[in-house]
């Protein structure tokens, strides 16, 4: 028996906070004993929680057992194990959403026999107990944290075990291959016919196209979960803070005719056609006139290095200046592959004096997106630009198993590695018994995205990264 099979957790599973319920959840061998001492029925009776069936909820009152005294009305949520979230007994006092009488209750659970759960420890004990893999388990978390409904979607794809049944496919596949180079070296009398290496190359072959093809995923994947940074970048009084508000569909930047209203940078997540962008609002480019302007410039500067997309804005009611130089200057100097662009020309209901075919060239670019935010002209355009250089280039999987996370993408480029690297002992004639250990590794590279094997360390790091009640 594991040390953390004889305890039993506790947890407040709710946000704490003033709200219709607040939820209080206990797991482990002494659930329903908790449950025993502290639940009474609506007449304050005691009752045997041991012959309550499970998947059944009790009306009643949680109490401290030493005095009696109620500590709250209260739902009971009864689930015996194995068919339970953490496949142990699992008990959920369904509280009042006050603070007071949700800790209390929290309380008087740890004081007659669990302990505190530490972060995501209900959904560790899930994974250590074989109700779901380490995949799905990351999936919990990437479904509490779902942007939009697309990552929402692929989450529940994962939770699902979409990730699980592939890799358990190939691992499925390499251990097929690794038994048929075995079998007749272990049983030479047994008169097995032996696998010929063009077999083994085109099987070994096949496994690989299908690793490539989810680390394609990646980038996507990671949009999804985290959005793409995109910063809107102008010289001062250009239209960006309105440019901000308009996408985000609401006032959170202050907009004034004075130039230089924004001094730092405000960042907001929004989510534009099921596309998650983490828009952030800069200051603008000028000559700084104090400290404060020397810090907000150099902070832009570095945010200019991490951004995914730059929305370039100019004003096309004027003449390009040595402000809009300056920030295609900055533009020019961060442009890599990674790195997209949309220009936008605003201020198009005035008079227009800006010289287009200029700053087509200095950008090395010939489009742009045309708009007057005072007009509410190009919104619908510009959020379609947005979209679709935001999923340029990446791979979008239709049978929804993608890749979203550096730790499965690690593994998977260590079996890619491994298996390029039987391709080539194939070529070179290496024996067989020497690729079938090369197997072993690449099973294993392949075996700790679902958790089998994976280490305690590894464990610890992602379940850390969950709430507490989780």
């Amino acid at each position: 028996m594991k040390f953390w099979e004889n305890d039993t957790i506790a947890a407040i599973s709710t946000s704490l906070g003033e709200s219709g319920i607040g939820i209080v959840r206990v797991s482990g061998p002494k659930a329903l004993e908790i449950a025993q001492k502290l639940f009474r029925d609506k007449n304050l009776n005691k009752k045997n929680i041991k012959d309550f069936s499970t998947y059944t909820v009790h009306y009643g009152f949680a109490v401290d057992p030493r005095d009696e005294e109620i500590i709250d009305e209260i739902i009971l949520v009864l689930m015996k194990k194995p068919k339970s979230y953490t496949r142990e007994d699992v008990v959920e006092f369904n509280c009042h959403g006050g603070i007071l009488s949700i800790k209390k209750v929290l309380e008087a659970a740890i004081r007659h026999g669990a302990r505190m759960a530490e972060p995501g420890e209900f959904t560790k004990r899930a994974f250590l107990n074989g109700r779901i893999d380490l995949s799905q388990a990351e999936a919990v978390i990437d479904l509490i944290q779902a942007k939009t409904e697309k990552s929402l979607i692929f989450s529940l794809a994962q939770l699902g075990g979409n990730l699980k049944r592939k890799i358990k496919d190939l691992r499925h596949r390499l251990i097929q291959i690794s038994s048929e180079i075995e079998a007749p070296m272990d049983f030479p009398d047994q008169d097995i016919k032996e696998l010929n290496p063009t077999q083994i190359e085109a099987r070994i072959k096949n496994v690989l196209k299908e690793i490539n093809s989810l680390l394609e995923t990646l980038n996507y994947g990671k949009i999804l979960k985290e959005g793409i940074n995109t910063l809107i970048v102008g010289k001062t009084n250009v239209g960006k803070s309105s440019l901000f508000n308009t996408l985000l569909k609401e006032n959170r930047a202050i907009v004034t005719h004075l130039p230089g209203t924004t001094r730092d940078t405000i960042e907001e997540l929004i989510n534009i056609k099921g596309v998650a962008f983490k828009i952030i609002d800069t200051a603008g480019f000028k000559t700084p006139e104090n400290i404060i302007e020397k810090i907000s410039i150099k902070k832009m500067m570095t945010l200019f290095k991490k951004a995914n997309l730059i929305l370039a804005m100019f004003d096309a009611s004027t003449p390009l200046s040595s402000e809009d130089e300056e920030v295609i200057k900055e533009i020019n100097k961060e442009k890599s592959e990674n790195k997209k662009m949309v220009i936008i020309e605003n201020k198009i209901d005035l008079t227009e004096m800006i010289n287009r075919e200029k700053l087509f060239s200095l950008l090395n670019n010939k489009n742009s997106i045309r708009m007057s935010l005072t007009e509410k002209i190009g919104i619908e355009q510009l959020e379609e630009e947005l979209v679709k250089k935001a999923l340029k280039g990446l791979v979008i999987p239709e049978n929804g198993v993608i890749v979203n996370n550096v730790r499965q993408a690690n593994q998977l480029n260590k079996a890619k590695k491994g298996l390029e690297y039987i391709l080539e002992g194939l070529k070179k004639k290496i024996p067989y018994d020497l690729l079938t250990v090369d197997l072993k590794d690449v099973l294993d590279s392949l075996g700790e995205i679902t958790g089998y094997p994976v280490s305690n360390e590894i464990i610890d790091h992602i379940f850390s990264r969950f709430c507490i009640g989780k």
